[in-house]
């Protein structure tokens, strides 16, 4: 019987563990955001305005490493932020759980996002401005 409960646990534990694996295959994807929260200047209205149109875009993390953003959001930044999303790649940087974006001559320094599970939860964290965003993989 100890051998049966062994394996089942060793099993469990396996595919819990495979499932909390932050990699290019979880990433790959259209993403949307189900919460966005400013860690810092909260209550800047710049601020607030860059959460509401995070908050608002979709995320599409392509196969080929090319990169879209897309907001419903039509205010002034996040229209320069669509601008200067497009024609981006991205690259995965397993040990820092990092997603860069940009240009690879620029190094990919457009937006980073740390990654990480909380909960069970996505969570991406852009570097720049403290920004958390629960994310769901659409």
């Amino acid at each position: 019987m100890k051998i049966p409960f062994l394996l089942l646990a060793f099993l469990f534990a396996f595919t819990t563990a495979q499932s909390q694996t932050i990699d290019e295959a979880l990433i790959t994807g259209k993403w949307k955001v189900k919460k966005a929260t400013a860690l810092k200047n909260a209550d800047k209205p710049e601020t607030k305005e860059l959460v509401t149109g995070f908050q608002k875009a979709t995320y599409h993390f392509n196969a080929d490493h090319s990169f879209t953003f897309e907001t419903k959001s039509n205010t002034k930044m996040m229209e320069q932020l669509e601008k200067l999303f497009q024609n981006n790649k991205w690259i995965f940087d397993k040990k820092k759980k990092q997603i860069k974006v940009g240009l690879k001559k620029e190094g990919y320094s457009n937006i980073t996002f740390i990654v990480s599970i909380k909960d069970k939860k996505i969570i991406f964290l852009i570097d720049d401005a403290q920004i958390e965003m629960v994310m769901k993989k659409h």
